[in-house]
This record gives structure tokens, sequence and C-alpha cells, in this order.
């Protein structure tokens, strides 16, 4: 009997031993994938795109085990409206020194799911990243009983009580806003009868259908280039141009973070707004720009000008509205 019992030991000591050669020998998953990974280049797609790395300087991607098969991941610096997004994602082996993980999130008016390999000391990553904001859709601007462009200025300053707009005329700045409107409404009302839409697609992109004429410069950035991201504790979207594209066109400001407040109007459109909280960091920008306006547009510069200098002082209130309807 001993002998048979230490037959059948030796049988099942082999097939171990076995196993554990056909299969790389492969420890539990989520212990052994545990480490600090630096994202290399070509090793990350985002919504079926690879990235360019250098896009997301210091990203990185940390992952830590909570039992054998459980893992959480730590993704810093890659993807925008989070410095670091944590997923908890379920482990798995694939062989020796190889394995897998998955995992999804939902928040911030996102949905993400992360998937990734870790094959020795080198990290792949796949994320699929989805807007679910009110915002998303394909939108133009919304024409007023007028049917002019509905568009509203507003400004108030205890600073400022008049404005000076050219041609020795100074007006109340009451006045001044109620002409600054008029004349931006009239204006833009034609330019944007070559919109056929504004779109803010799932993916995070910000895109452009315009058939008028349009600079061979600007016309790259309609399509796929601008991208967004919703930060809806604060009511804002950010318009975001990455680091090559910004360095490409030679901007002073690279990356370029644009932040416009939301509201959704009770026909569930958006409303964008700019205010001073949200163009504080452009105001030193605006003002530069505004130098530059050629007389023809010397009245709204003016006024705009002044209202710039004045965006930093307390009480100011300042806001430029833009009512959007949907495009059937």
């Amino acid at each position: 009997m001993t002998a048979h019992i230490k037959t059948l030991l030796s049988i099942l000591t082999a097939s171990v031993c076995l196993t554990s050669l056909l299969t790389g020998c492969q420890s539990a998953p989520a212990p052994a994938m545990e480490g600090h990974y630096t994202l290399q280049a070509q090793s990350v797609q985002v919504n079926g795109t690879i990235i360019n790395i250098t896009d997301w300087p210091g990203s990185s991607v940390t992952i830590s085990a909570v039992d054998d098969e459980t893992v959480t991941v730590s993704i810093d610096s890659l993807l925008l409206g989070f410095d670091t997004l944590t997923v908890s994602a379920t482990a798995a082996g694939e062989g020796k020194d190889k394995y897998t993980f998955s995992g999804t999130y939902s928040g911030q008016d996102r949905d993400i799911s992360v998937s990734g390999t870790v094959d020795g000391s080198a990290l792949s990553l796949s994320i699929t990243d989805t807007c679910t904001s009110p915002v998303t859709g394909r939108w133009t601007v919304a024409r007023g009983e007028d049917a002019l462009a509905d568009i509203s200025i507003t400004y108030s300053s205890p600073a400022v009580t008049e404005i000076e707009v050219g041609g020795g005329i100074t007006l109340p700045v009451e006045t001044a806003v109620e002409l600054m409107n008029e004349l931006v409404r009239q204006n833009l009302t034609t330019t944007l009868d070559n919109l056929d839409y504004i779109e803010l697609d799932r993916t995070g992109y910000l895109n452009i259908s315009w058939k008028g004429d349009i600079s061979t410069e600007l016309e790259p950035l309609l399509t796929g280039v601008v991208q967004y991201w919703p930060a809806p504790d604060d009511s804002w979207i950010h318009l975001y141009l990455r680091r090559t594209i910004t360095d490409a066109v030679g901007s002073p400001v690279s990356p370029i973070d644009f932040a416009l407040a939301y509201s959704i109007d009770g026909s569930g459109s958006p409303v964008l707004e700019i205010n001073q909280d949200t163009f504080a960091p452009w105001t030193g920008v605006l003002i530069l720009a505004l130098s530059s306006m050629d007389e023809s547009t010397a009245p709204i510069a003016a006024i705009l000008k002044e209202i710039a200098q004045s965006l930093t002082l307390p009480e100011t209130a300042f806001s430029i509205s833009v009512n959007l309807s949907p495009v059937q």
C-alpha cells in the first residue's frame, strides 16, 4: 500500500510540475503585475487610435494588487480632466510573465473602460472614453425672435461707468453694452449663415461643419483635432489643443485649455457662456488681440478692451452667452 501511495504522489508531483512548465510556472496574476510603469511610444490607444505619448508628459500607470485576481489601476497625466484616474480591474494570466487586466469607470459625465497587458516590464493600454454629458450632439447657434443670432453680452462694474468708443465719443456703460450687443449679433448672424453645425461628439472631440471660405491654417482644426471634456461639478466644459499642435503653429500658450460655462435650458439645449471666471487666464491675450483690431471694429474693440481691463476688479460681472439649438 505504501508503495502505491508513493507512486501516486510521484505521479501527482510530476503532473503539477508538468502543468507548471506548460503554464510558465505562473503565479497569481494580480501580485505578479504590481508596479509602476512609464508609458512608452505606441503603447497606448484611446478610442481605437494610438496616441502621441509626447502630448502627455509624465504619463504613467501604477498597478496595485487587491487580491490574487483584482487590481487597482491608477492612470496618471493621460486622460483629460483627470490628474489621476483609478479603476478597479480584474487580472488574469496569459503565460509566463504575461498578464492582462480590465475594468470600468463611470462618473464626471464619462464612461471609461480600461484594458491592458503587462508583458515582463512593458505595459500596453487600451482605453475607450465615452462622453455622456448633455452637451454632446450636433448644434447650431439659435436665432432670437428678431432672427438674429441668440447671443447676449452682459457687463457691469462699479469701477466703470462710461466707455470711450472712439472719435471722442463717450457713452454710459449700459448704452455701450447695448451697442456692442447689437453690432455683435448683426455681424455674427451673417457669418453664421456658413455654419452647418457644431458637434461635441461622444469621443471627446469638437467638430465643425463649415460651408464658407476658411483659411488653410484653420481648416485642419475643424474636425478631430480640438478635444473637449466636461467638468459637471463646475458646469464647465474645457476645450483643449494638444501640445504637439500648439507648438507646431507657434502658439505662445501650449497646450491650450479654454473653459466655457454651460447650462441646459428647458428644451434640453445647451447655453454656453464665457464669464470672468472662465476667461480670467486669457485677459492679457484678449487685450493684445483687441489692440490690433482695425477701424471698422473700433467701437466693439474699445468696449471689449475696457471690459477686459476691469475683469479682475471686485464686483465686476461679465458674460457672453450663446444659446444653441439642435440640428435635426
